[in-house]
């Protein structure tokens, strides 16, 4: 079996480089297939290979001698950085050197370095970040999770730009969380088709025309957790602040847990007795299990692992990395938007005497 070459920024993240390779190490493990290209300073990443015993034959290291730190202002940093680590890592992508590309650096620095460096799939305007997150099972057959796109790239978005995210939503569904038929649903603020401003009234329009779409419709804040879409489109103002808040929220619940099991002894026998439950819950809930967010929209998958992961955390986003390397994910991805997407908007093209077709009249 070939083996899938995965990039990483060894010096992304606050627990960089010791815990972005011991991640990979854990993921040599357990995957026979992998080769991880290490991008980042020689001296620092070499001795903890050593260390961490990843087979020979299973790894390189790209020098790289400037790191963007989290602090560091995005744009003028991968601008100024040439030789930052996710830098190098993101032109080794774009000159085809590797599969995918992880890193848990700097989120605005990662996108930015990929905007800059990889060239997008033909027909898409913009990359777009996702989340991947738990969501409840309304049914048996659900995957337990969903996948919302945009949560940050683009703040706000055109009608052409929320489609083509549905489109790497759906691929991404299909091929990396396993859903067969991927629901599909616009986060708006209400259900109605007339809800919302132009932009998201006519992209519910688009969207109920695509026979090939299994679209659910609007749905709304108090859906997102209840599982009954497995991809949330919505533009990047809206879904950053839903990330957080849903972040802020799990923060609470473990501090509020925390409170109660200093109160008293019966409150400590309460959690004690709930304990396997809770054990599940937080499991659930823990961002290292879901690997990282995947950046769509380029040649190559980029997954950003959180600026705080730990060695589990980069494993999985390791893994997952090299899953969708394997089940040719962007290949897919192109292919139906240029026999799908493409086509669709070039049927909308005016006449060739410059008439614009009248927009029909929408009911307010």
């Amino acid at each position: 079996m070939a083996l899938s070459e995965i990039i990483i920024d060894a010096m992304g993240g606050d627990n960089a480089p010791l815990e972005i390779i011991k991640g990979a190490a854990q993921a040599c493990l357990e995957s026979s297939s992998l080769f991880c290209v290490f991008v980042g300073d020689r001296n620092r990443i070499k001795p903890i290979i050593k260390a961490e015993n990843i087979p020979q034959g299973r790894w390189r290291i790209v020098h790289a001698s400037e790191v963007i730190e989290m602090d560091d202002h995005p744009k003028e940093a991968v601008n100024e950085k040439i030789d930052a680590s996710i830098n190098v890592a993101a032109r080794m992508i774009r000159d085809h050197i590797g599969d995918a590309l992880v890193s848990a650096g700097s989120t605005g620095a990662t996108v930015l370095a990929c905007a800059k460096n990889i060239p997008r799939l033909p027909g898409i305007e913009r990359g777009v970040l996702a989340a991947v997150f738990p969501a409840s099972k309304s049914q048996r057959t659900d995957s337990g999770v969903s996948i919302m796109l945009d949560v940050g790239a683009t703040l706000h978005c055109t009608v052409n730009q929320l489609i083509s995210f549905a489109i790497m939503g759906i691929h991404y569904a299909k091929n990396i969380l396993s859903v067969d038929n991927p629901r599909v649903g616009l986060l708006n603020i209400g259900e109605e088709e007339t809800k919302g401003h132009d932009v998201l009234v006519d992209t519910n329009k688009t969207l109920r025309n695509m026979s090939d779409f299994n679209f659910i419709g609007n749905i709304e804040g108090k859906d997102i957790m209840r599982g009954i879409a497995d991809v949330i489109v919505t533009e990047g103002l809206t879904g950053n602040i839903v990330l957080k808040g849903m972040e802020g929220m799990a923060e609470m619940a473990m501090q509020t847990g925390k409170r109660i099991w200093k109160k008293s002894m019966l409150s400590k026998m309460g959690i004690i007795m709930l304990a396997p439950v809770l054990k599940k819950l937080k499991k659930r809930l823990d961002y290292s299990e879901y690997g990282g967010a995947p950046i769509l929209g380029f040649e190559k998958l980029i997954i950003k692992a959180h600026g705080r992961s730990n060695a589990k955390a980069i494993k999985n986003a390791i893994l997952l990395a090299e899953k969708s390397a394997r089940s040719k994910l962007t290949t897919q991805m192109e292919a139906s938007i240029k026999n799908f997407y493409l086509k669709m908007f070039e049927d909308k093209k005016p006449e060739k005497n410059g008439d614009t077709p009248e927009k029909p009249d929408r009911k307010e």
